[in-house]
């Protein structure tokens, strides 16, 4: 068994090329984008099922499904084997496998806090310990791409960030009453958790060099995670199956994106970083957020100058969060060597 921890190398000096950055940026703004889209759907089943863990079991449930139907071709099988070779050479401990947890996490979270909070803290909690932890875990080197400097830029990028989000999130109007500092800080845990998870994932899937069988080890453990807390609401009477299947179809689509989101975060996270992962995602996200309040007629009203002003303070930030690491990139990148003459 492995005893000391695994140390990947940090690559100080390596250089992102422009077309891979510019890439990965698109990416991590498209898996924002489908992140508000799953939520869309994760929320209207669990309306239709009158129950937050069966929805988040479908989703995880049906995402595990399709993965393991992966495994048959020998891409997939041959990652988990380059994983587990990992593991055994000491390349990986046993707890970066566990990325999957956060986002089992981040549903428990999710059920459990914004029916007290409301979707607005909840909302701001979650950006909140999603930006700092994302800040820590590049300082600590907890990602594929080890150690990344704690910039002013990027702590600017950070700030205007959650500035951003919760002007856009109090624009749709905030909870009454006294603050539940309990369900806020579970928001933060969650939030937290999803950037540990992003940076665990970017470490499995350099191991295992398949995009297929790293979303599959994440579906594993978040559906075992969610199997265990229906098991518990199981022996306190408090499990029932769904209420109805009467819901659209694109309500059952949410394994599905969440396959996307995974599976994206861990490539582009090696290229971007834990940060600039999270700030992008959230922007996309937020966008996303926009247009969907534009398409439904009964959210149509909530979208008015702050709102506007809350998605632009935060697509700012994701701007500035790139050209701080682009110029951090740069900086670290080693001079050319003088050809040398003679010998």
């Amino acid at each position: 068994m492995p005893t000391e921890p695994a140390r990947l190398p940090t690559e100080p000096g390596r250089h992102e090329p422009s077309a891979v950055v510019s890439l990965s940026v698109a990416a991590a703004l498209g898996a924002g984008a489908l992140s508000s889209l799953q939520a869309k759907a994760n929320g209207q089943l669990g309306q239709v099922f009158d129950a937050a863990v069966d929805a988040a079991l479908w989703s995880f449930g049906s995402g595990w499904l399709i993965l393991t139907l992966g495994l048959l071709l020998p891409g997939p099988r041959r990652g988990l084997r380059e994983a587990r070779a990992a593991y055994r050479a000491n390349r990986l401990r046993w707890w970066q496998f566990l990325g999957g947890l956060g986002g089992a996490l981040f549903v428990g979270a999710q059920a459990f806090a914004v029916p007290l909070a409301g979707v607005t803290l909840f909302t701001i909690g979650v950006v909140g310990g999603q930006t700092v932890t994302a800040l820590l875990v590049d300082r600590v080197g907890l990602g594929p791409g080890g150690v990344a400097p704690v910039t002013l830029g990027r702590v600017l990028s950070a700030v205007a960030t959650v500035i951003g989000v919760v002007v856009a999130a109090t624009a749709r109007g905030g909870t009454t009453g006294s603050v539940p500092v309990g369900a806020v800080l579970c928001a933060v845990a969650g939030g937290a958790a999803i950037a540990v998870s992003g940076a665990l994932n970017g470490r499995v899937n350099r191991a295992s060099g398949h995009v297929t069988a790293t979303s599959w080890i994440n579906f594993t453990w978040g559906s075992l995670a969610l199997l265990g807390w229906a098991l518990v609401l199981r022996l306190q009477g408090g499990l029932h199956a769904p209420r109805s299947l009467d819901a659209p179809w694109w309500a059952y689509a949410g394994g599905v994106l969440g396959i996307v989101f995974v599976a994206v975060g861990a490539v582009v996270v090696h290229h971007l970083g834990v940060l600039l992962t999270a700030l992008l995602t959230i922007a996309g996200q937020i966008v996303m957020g926009l247009v969907l309040d534009l398409a439904s007629a009964t959210t149509r009203s909530h979208v008015g100058p702050q709102l506007l002003l809350g998605v632009a303070i935060t697509l700012v930030a994701a701007v500035g969060a790139g050209i701080a690491a682009s110029r951090t990139s740069r900086a670290a990148a080693p001079a050319p060597q003088s050809p040398t003459v003679g010998g």
